[in-house]
């Protein structure tokens, strides 16, 4: 049950074992009696600081994190190609400047002639088929897609966070348990020494309590540096300060929550719509292209004035355009645009059916989790009523001392568990949230 520790983290773990073997020495004074032995549970808590939510953590390093501003900048530079594909149906503006010299025969003179020329012009396309509108519509699909991509990444980041969050709290639940459960065994062994020097127990007995005794320390280790390591992660993965961790509340499932759909099937569909958009006509392939463009002129200094010439001041033209590959290229690329509709249509299907399909696993899951949470923390109290029990049967010598270490032993074995179950229970409920796209909402939290 024990996780493993990173490489980066080792000196960490190293140092948290020393701070364990500290522990372990400073246990070697009497204890105070079981019934008190919740205060060894304080004591073995990390050192107090300021407690951090969940939301809060959220709140301070989602927009930092990588995932979430390649989101941005993808929703950005989508935005910007939307702008691109309106401004194709409003006209141009241009402008044309000419500087030119050249050696000229005018009536068989030569002649030096200096021309500089200045032309305004508006161009504008009329008629293409309807292709310009519908890139643009296209592209809003895209833009669209782009957002509920960011909105994705914004749920993934949550989630995976929230993890690391609840596995810090779950191992950070369990430092002080197992330092209980070391604290326990320790005076069960002191028990056994003195019962030993008493000429009650045997040696093997005393050697029993204090093998059990070295087992629950190299657990309690063991327990540490796992707390480290989660940490550690969550550390890596916020890139900032870690606080204290606090239980993570989230709503319960509800009939409307398995209705939602999350940012990567939204943008599938809409994906899969810009491609269909892109689809045109087989009319397209033979209708014109019909240009407006209108020139004015705006100077036109010419040194001497070529007086054989006319010059234009202004004008209009309306030109039609037809563009025909005789090898089939515009066939070719309506055919590869149709393709890639279907491979879009086929992506979101797919993106569907394995949200809906994992969805579908976790209300089990989360149900068993909630049922095995009650059943060990019940389990939890009968224990302890059996081993305040057993002490006591132990000192009039009606149990003996593997029955009694088998108690303490399933105590803590019943509290890893619940340990387990609870954040079982917190990963089911975040992953279906998150594949819902209410991960955010249900925290309290901007989606976009």
């Amino acid at each position: 049950m024990t996780g493993s520790v990173p490489r980066h983290s080792m000196h960490r773990v190293l140092r948290g074992a020393c701070a364990v073997l500290a522990i372990a020495a400073g246990m070697m004074a009497p204890l105070v009696p079981f019934a008190h032995a919740e205060q060894a549970v304080a004591k073995a808590l990390p050192p107090q600081g300021r407690a951090e939510t969940l939301q809060d953590l959220l709140a301070r390093v989602l927009d930092h994190d990588p995932n979430v501003r390649v989101g941005n900048a993808m929703l950005a530079v989508m935005e910007q190609r939307r702008l691109q594909a309106r401004s194709r149906l409003g006209p141009s503006v241009g402008v044309t400047v000419t500087r030119g010299r050249a050696e000229q025969l005018e009536f068989n003179q030569p002649i030096d002639r200096d021309t500089v020329r200045s032309d305004a012009a508006l161009r504008w396309n009329v008629y293409n088929q309807g292709n310009d509108r519908a890139e643009l519509k296209a592209v809003t699909f895209d833009t669209t897609a782009a957002r509920e991509d960011m909105r994705r990444a914004r749920e993934d980041v949550a989630q995976r966070i929230g993890e690391a969050y609840a596995e810090l709290w779950r191992w950070q639940s369990l430092v002080p348990r197992s330092a209980a459960r070391v604290a326990s065994v320790e005076r069960l062994a002191q028990m056994v020494e003195k019962q030993n020097k008493q000429g009650k127990l045997s040696d093997a007995d005393a050697q029993q309590a204090q093998a059990t005794l070295l087992d629950a320390q190299l657990s309690h280790e063991m327990v540490v540096a796992d707390h480290a390591a989660a940490r550690d992660r969550l550390l890596v993965l916020t890139g900032g300060q870690v606080h204290e961790t606090l239980r993570i509340e989230l709503p319960a499932p509800s009939a409307s929550l398995l209705q939602a759909v999350n940012g990567e099937v939204v943008a599938a569909q809409h994906r899969a719509q810009a491609a269909r958009e892109r689809v045109r006509p087989r009319l397209s392939l033979i209708a014109p292209r019909i240009d407006f463009e209108y020139r004015y002129n705006i100077n036109n200094r010419t040194d001497p004035p070529n007086i054989a010439t006319t010059e234009e001041e202004q004008g209009w033209t309306l030109t039609a355009r037809w563009d025909l590959p005789i090898l089939g290229e515009a066939q070719a690329r309506r055919n590869e645009a149709a393709r890639r509709a279907l491979a879009n249509a086929a992506e979101a299907e797919r993106v569907v059916q394995v949200a809906e399909s994992e969805l579908a696993t976790l209300p089990p899951r989360i149900a068993q989790a909630e049922r095995a949470i009650g059943h060990l923390t019940q389990q939890i109290e009968q224990y302890s009523a059996l081993i305040r029990a057993g002490e006591l049967q132990f000192e009039a010598g009606r149990r003996t001392l593997a029955q009694l270490a088998q108690l303490h032993d399933s105590r803590y074995t019943a509290e890893e568990r619940r340990a387990e179950q609870e954040f079982r229970l917190v990963s089911s409920r975040l992953r279906q949230l998150s594949l819902a796209g209410e991960l955010l909402r249900a925290l309290g939290l901007s989606s976009y």
